[in-house]
């Protein structure tokens, strides 16, 4: 009697049973907010793009224009202001961690950093300002965690920049670390059922 029992409730079970589902990828695409403590960086902005293949690996692209910073500068010519800016153009590539609600991500940021340079003599009249651009590789190991609010996904991050020193007149801090927050719309790219 208990063996028919038992198999009626399996039987009933596994008609009403649907596929389990796991999702095996997913696309993200939003914006990136950034402060840096490099002189060029300060508070910046920008876009990003990444696929996670597996929910395990982790690549993407991110650009972000950093605003910079300005500061009073001298040299025998004279007194100077001195704006230094950045833009990253960088390709990221990681691991990804479950660590139960919320996923850990440790990546590696490589590409190429753009910075601006413009400087405007104080006190004299008729002088064109100075303008500069130079281009640096940059590898920035990174950290960020991942958790979801609703539709979207939130990831805090905090990297360390190391970028060439352009040959600029005066120095630029190029160096740094950078905290950002990404805020991005994921989609599901395919799921495996079994």
């Amino acid at each position: 009697m208990i063996g028919k029992c038992a198999s009626a409730v399996l039987l009933v079970a596994g008609a009403l049973a649907t596929p389990a589902r796991a999702q095996m990828g997913e696309a993200h695409f939003g914006a990136i907010g950034s402060f840096g403590t490099g002189s060029a960086y300060q508070w910046g902005a920008g876009l990003t793009a990444s696929y996670a293949p597996g929910r395990l690996a982790y690549m993407g692209l991110r650009w972000i224009y950093y605003a910079g910073s300005t500061d009073r500068r001298a040299d025998s010519t004279g007194s100077w202001d001195v704006t230094t800016r950045a833009q990253l153009f960088g390709a990221d590539l990681g691991l990804e961690y479950p660590l139960g609600a919320v996923e850990l991500v440790g990546s590696v940021t490589m590409g190429a950093m753009r910075f601006w340079q413009g400087a405007d003599q104080l006190g004299v009249s008729g002088v064109v300002p100075l303008e500069e651009v130079g281009t640096s590789f940059v590898l920035a190991p990174t950290v960020m965690v991942e958790f979801r609010t609703g539709p979207l996904v939130m990831m805090p991050q905090v990297a360390y920049y190391f970028a060439g020193s352009p040959d600029f007149r005066w120095p630029v801090g190029h160096d740094g670390w950078a905290l950002s927050l990404m805020i991005v719309l994921p989609l599901e790219t395919h799921r495996i059922t079994y």
